[in-house]
């Protein structure tokens, strides 16, 4: 008995730990995927801990409650199956395909009424625990083919997430996410054949030392594939994958739905302020520097206004509650990544609005490039708001970094930018080096807009072609 206690205290101290860990990560994230595993931890502590029950039943001689508390530990083990299908689906980016959820549910409910309407026979014993089984065609005690049906039923409720891990595997881009998808299909597979032997009694009990860990590190080495460390992704990769999921689905998935037309007349709303018409505005890469006490939310309206009426998509990177995302919000086809320090990985709140970890600025390259592969034809319009935060965030160091490699990413002809910097909120020298980076320059202040430099088109500061040509030599 002292053994199998020990044993099954282990997986109730390992997967307690795994579950609270999950369920914080998801109260701090509202990471789906994260919810789900939770669960799916938590029910698989519990029959441990009827493991450990049926011991202690054992021991007392009471051979009716040991066998109630196996019918428990085989429902609640069941049922954690249920929420690895939600975990894989979620992983999978299919939260609408719930076919295989239901499926995987109904499973559960007709094995949990096999398993509590029969009558579990005594195998034997082993460790001091009391080993059950269930009448078979092929094993004693032969009967009804119960065991058979449970392991049909496990077949359908496990095939579906392993699926979707070696399908994500397979068409993934991402080399870090391949491995941990094939990681978390090939633990699935490992502990759905171990622990439907466990319920079933399908081989021999004797074999019940093999079998029985082989549940705790098929789940092990899906666990470790869903939260691997950030250590190994980059001994392995070279780099750390900036989320736990694959920001690449996440942004074509938020670029589906198509631009709105917006009212009549302003096509010219913006580029109009500049003696300029819309497609001259086109592929230009502006710095706007403005006066937070002026109505600079005017013009990006204005700006908006105009991308609207041309039927282009716009994406625009501000803070949650910021005058400009207050001021845009009646745009329904605005999509707005949120920066903000309140979560670690893109959490998506809306149809129109994702939020994005602030300090992140790799994950927001990225969300650029997965930008562009989502609109391969056609002009695509940004607005960030604003550099001044962002400075106050992470640095001027890291912002300037990061504003260099995002002109190279924008370089495109077909990609309008506009960056907004607080005028008052930096020394000259930091404006300077931002100015450097642009060669459209604007200003808003209370007397209104006024241009500083707009040249009849849009290129590159020699500057910036240095730094393109000294990184183009690097690789």
């Amino acid at each position: 008995m002292i053994d199998t206690v020990y044993v099954l205290a282990g997986i109730i101290l390992v997967f307690g730990v795994l579950h609270v860990h999950l369920i914080k990560k998801y109260y701090k994230t509202k990471d789906k995927p994260s919810l789900y595993f939770g669960v799916a931890a938590l029910f698989f502590v519990l029959p441990a801990a009827f493991g450990i029950l049926i011991a202690i039943a054992t021991a007392l001689n009471n051979l009716p409650l040991a066998r109630i508390f196996y019918q428990s530990s085989a429902t609640t083990g069941i049922l954690a199956y249920v929420f690895l299908n939600m975990f894989a689906v979620a992983m999978a980016k299919r939260d609408r395909g719930t076919r295989g959820i239901w499926v995987a549910f109904t499973s559960f409910l007709v094995i949990a009424f096999v398993v509590w309407a029969s009558n579990p026979v005594i195998e034997g014993g082993i460790s001091g625990t009391t080993e059950f089984t269930l009448t078979s065609m092929y094993k004693p005690p032969y009967g009804l083919p119960l065991i058979e049906v449970i392991l049909t039923l496990m077949v359908v409720i496990g095939a579906y997430p392993i699926y979707l891990f070696f399908y994500i595997a397979k068409k993934a881009k991402e080399t870090i996410i391949r491995i941990k998808s094939l990681l978390m299909g090939i633990g699935s597979f490992i502990g759905t054949v171990a622990y439907s032997i466990e319920v079933t009694a399908a081989i021999s009990y004797v074999y019940m030392p093999i079998y029985r860990p082989l549940i705790f590190i098929g789940i092990f080495i899906m666990s470790f594939g869903y939260m691997m460390p950030k250590w190994l992704e980059r001994k392995l990769v070279g780099h750390v994958l900036t989320s736990d999921e694959s920001v690449e689905s996440i942004v074509e998935k938020f670029f589906m739905p198509t631009v709105a037309q917006s009212i009549r007349g302003q096509s010219y709303a913006f580029s109009k302020s500049f003696g300029l018409n819309h497609q001259q505005m086109v592929g230009r890469k502006i710095l706007l520097e403005f006066d937070a006490a002026s109505n600079y939310e005017k013009p990006i309206h204005d700006f908006v206004s105009e991308v609207l009426a041309n039927e282009e998509p716009i994406i625009v990177f501000t803070r949650s509650g910021s005058p400009i995302h207050s001021s845009l919000r009646e745009h329904k086809a605005v999509r707005f990544f949120c920066l903000t320090q309140k979560t670690s990985v893109p959490k998506e709140v809306s149809e129109s609005e994702m939020l994005v970890p602030s300090n992140d600025t790799s994950l927001m390259l990225n969300v650029f490039d997965k930008m562009l592969k989502a609109h391969t034809k056609g002009t695509i319009n940004i607005i960030f708001d604003n550099l001044s935060d962002l400075v106050l965030s992470i640095g001027f160091e890291k912002t300037y970094r990061f504003m260099t490699y995002s002109a190279e990413m924008l370089f495109s002809p077909r990609i309008t930018a506009l960056f907004l910097v607080n005028e008052i909120a930096h020394d000259p020298k930091v404006l300077s080096s931002f100015r450097s980076l642009f060669s459209n320059q604007i200003f808003f202040g209370k007397a209104g807009m006024q241009t500083i430099k707009l040249p009849e088109t849009d290129f590159l500061t020699a500057e910036m072609e240095k730094i393109s040509a000294k990184n183009r030599d690097k690789q």
